[in-house]
């Protein structure tokens, strides 16, 4: 790959992990590549559009060219700054998640990784829709078989915003599992489940 020299670009300010994360950023762009040329059908507005645009064609070709160009940098930027907790996971399944009833804005996905060589599976759990706790309270997140809770798998926090995204890694058993979302004192009040 060719084009700007990425510590020319960002410095080196920012722990190893940010710093790693913009770079494959900063490479997908250049992998990228530039936007293609317009065609002139695109380019030019139809006759009916372009007389009741304001703007002369140099103008509106120029408007739509720069457009194109935020849009294109507002892409780079979320790609850059995105998500911090999902970088360098490697999905091998994901388990969606939704409400038992099938109604409410909750959600989630548990992301599993390839289990490593000692025997641990990698989980990444990225919810949303579930409103922050009073302190001292978690969500959990737990295995079950067969309708009954078998493992404690992480607890968790929510975000005002409702979304967060969180890395555990468990060492059970994982063929044939479900799982559900509760809250630390309310065990058995299932709020998702797969």
């Amino acid at each position: 790959m060719s084009g700007p020299d990425f510590i020319d670009l960002v410095g080196d300010d920012g722990s190893p992990e940010e710093l790693e994360q913009l770079r494959r950023g900063h490479d997908l762009l250049l992998a990228a590549g530039p936007a293609p040329e317009l065609s002139p059908r695109v380019a030019e507005a139809p006759a009916s559009i372009a007389k009741k645009s304001r703007l002369p064609r140099r103008r509106r070709g120029a408007a739509f060219i720069v457009a194109a160009g935020a849009a294109a940098a507002a892409f780079g930027i979320g790609l850059l700054i995105g998500d911090r907790s999902s970088s360098e996971f490697s999905t091998a399944h994901v388990y969606p998640m939704h409400p038992p009833s099938g109604r409410g804005v909750a959600r989630a996905s548990v992301a599993v990784g390839d289990q490593d060589a000692v025997g641990n599976w990698p989980l990444l759990v990225q919810v949303s829709g579930l409103k922050p706790l009073p302190k001292g309270v978690w969500y959990a997140l737990y295995l079950t078989r067969g309708g009954k809770i078998t493992e404690l798998c992480g607890t968790f926090n929510a975000k005002r915003e409702g979304r967060t995204s969180v890395r555990m890694t468990v060492p059970y058993k994982l063929k044939g599992a479900q799982w559900i979302v509760t809250t630390t004192t309310r065990r058995g009040n299932v709020l998702l489940t797969t």
